[in-house]
């Protein structure tokens, strides 16, 4: 397998324009997409079906099976509503919740999934916080979070987008509302965590297999020890990221061996009828689910201080 490694700085239109060129000069057999990828994307479901070639997408997107070149979309990452699901469990009710976006950003998928979950659930939803980073819109915002619930517990909120875009958040929570609990995005990654490392009660949505402790000790999982055991040793422990961009490579080269041919198609067809064990899920893709991640692998972290450990309240 030669993999090129392109760096498109967060760009929509350079991404646009590096699946053509994957498309049509570098005549790749596949493309893996590791940054955030939606329906406002414009333009990229169009690009997908010209280039006609597999798309695997490792960051949350929404089942692409019905969209505008769908067919040669495979999402590898939760889908927005799995992580919703997986977020709120810890919060008993929308009105001890807090979601906070920033104001000037498109709109955050997974935010938008928790208040739509609590909507169809409990048919209110929870108290919505837009901030602009200006200390006196912070200070709100912690205010909120610090004002007890009904039930006099602390409350949820819900941070949209990974930790490195809210530090003059994290200072500003860091000095009040101690008792919340700060659920931040499945985007986050424990080496970005900075403010909400000391002190504060924060988790964070990821697969369940990115720790050895949770991986059991038998032939079934070597692949998965072996994965987390190799990095951790390079790296420190592995993110959500780098387990679904090794299972995104591994999947597309078991594909590519039962395609038995140079065939953009054949492949999407195989990926199509796979269903894979990797390190972050069992995988299962057909034709009209190309969302392929298990929910039920999805848990809650939180930062030990040197390591992620699985969060066990409910």
């Amino acid at each position: 397998m030669r993999v090129s490694v392109v760096d498109v700085a967060s760009s929509d239109a350079r991404l646009l324009l590096e699946l053509r060129r994957a498309a049509v000069e570098s005549r790749a057999d596949a493309v893996i997409v590791g940054v955030p990828v939606s329906g406002a994307t414009v333009g990229f479901g169009e690009a997908a079906l010209a280039a006609r070639l597999p798309v695997l997408l490792t960051l949350p997107s929404v089942e692409p099976v019905a969209a505008t070149g769908g067919r040669w979309l495979f999402a590898l990452a939760p889908t927005p509503e799995q992580i919703a699901r997986r977020a709120v469990q810890i919060t008993e009710s929308p009105l001890d919740t807090i979601v906070v976006t920033a104001d000037g950003r498109p709109p955050d998928p997974e935010a938008r999934a928790i208040v739509d979950w609590w909507s169809r659930v409990a048919r209110t939803v929870p108290q919505q916080v837009r901030v602009d980073r200006r200390d006196e819109t912070l200070q709100m915002a912690v205010r909120l979070a610090g004002v007890p619930t009904t039930a006099g517990t602390g409350r949820r909120v819900h941070i949209a987008g990974p930790p490195r875009e809210w530090g003059p958040l994290g200072s500003a929570l860091k000095q009040s509302a101690r008792s919340a609990t700060y659920v931040l995005s499945y985007l986050t990654e424990h080496t970005d965590l900075g403010e909400f490392r000391d002190g504060l009660d924060a988790v964070w949505p990821a697969p369940v297999h990115l720790t050895l402790a949770a991986i059991p000790p038998n032939a079934a999982a070597s692949a998965r020890r072996q994965f987390v055991q190799s990095f951790t040793d390079r790296h420190g422990p592995p993110t959500a990221h780098a387990a679904a961009a090794f299972d995104a490579l591994t999947l597309l080269a078991l594909a590519a061996e039962r395609a038995g041919a140079d065939d953009r198609e054949r492949l999407r067809d195989q990926l199509e009828g796979t269903s894979f064990t990797g390190v972050t899920t069992t995988y299962a893709f057909s034709v009209t689910r190309h969302a392929g991640y298990s929910g039920d692998d999805l848990v809650l972290y939180r930062w030990s201080g040197s390591a992620p450990v699985p969060d066990t309240r409910r």
